[in-house]
């Protein structure tokens, strides 16, 4: 058998059946490598491959921290960027137009630690809303528009230890209120200028508050504040 051109094996024996040398060299030189586009094997991750979670920057928003540390405020932002990177830790949407924060809107952001929707005309947050977020410890919605305290969204945030609802127009807060965030270690609710009623179990289970700020809420008396065992500091300035 004649030998390949360029090819440094030496000639099978007779009898032997295989492909010519050279094809095979020619496939070894030209073939893409395993996992590369043009015909190659796919490659998936055990996860089950499909699409990599998202981790550029939204074009509305400003990025550090390898996208860890995301700013999106006074952007005239109308709802969340669903395009969040999956690694963000550090989210500021304030001063926007965010009216409506909807049901999973944060579920793919298990690593986030403090968001930021201050400022917005947030007038309803939807149950289910903070699913998805086990490391949030930090959540602040104060000067927006809420009217009640959206009790059943706190759900699951069992690592929260910081609640900002100051400054909206809260007119009522109701028994066990805050009931799901059990490790709250700081809770702002001043100016509220409509609040006119404060239940006697509206602070039930919040056995690790340590701050309680309820100033410039032009209450007639002070509400019932034994279930808070570990207060340490409390505002009712105002």
């Amino acid at each position: 058998m004649a030998r390949a051109r360029g090819s440094p094996c030496p000639p099978l024996p007779p009898g032997r059946m295989s492909w010519p040398h050279g094809a095979l060299l020619f496939l070894w030189l030209f073939s893409p490598p395993l996992g590369a586009g043009g015909g190659g094997v796919a490659v998936t991750s055990a996860a089950g491959g499909g699409s990599p979670p998202a981790t550029s920057c939204p074009v509305a928003c400003s990025c550090s921290n390898q996208a860890s540390r995301v700013i999106c405020t006074r952007r005239d932002l109308a709802e969340v960027p669903a395009s969040i990177p999956v690694n963000t830790r550090y989210l500021n949407l304030q001063e926007n137009g965010i009216q409506v924060i909807r049901t999973d809107t944060f579920k793919h952001l298990r690593h986030l630690e403090i968001l930021q929707l201050s400022k917005n005309l947030v007038r309803k947050i939807e149950v289910g809303a903070f699913n998805g977020l086990p490391s949030l410890n930090t959540l602040e919605l104060f000067d927006n528009r809420l009217t009640t305290v959206p009790t059943q969204a706190f759900e699951y945030l069992s690592k929260l230890r910081e609640l900002w609802l100051r400054n909206n127009p809260i007119e009522s807060i109701p028994s066990y209120a805050f009931n799901r965030v059990p490790s709250l270690r700081r809770l702002d609710l001043g100016e509220l200028k409509r609040l006119e009623y404060i239940s006697e179990a509206a602070f039930e289970g919040l056995v690790n508050l340590r701050y309680l700020n309820l100033g410039m809420c032009n209450l007639k008396d002070i509400p019932n504040l034994t279930a808070l065992v570990r207060l340490e500091e409390l505002e009712l300035s105002g």
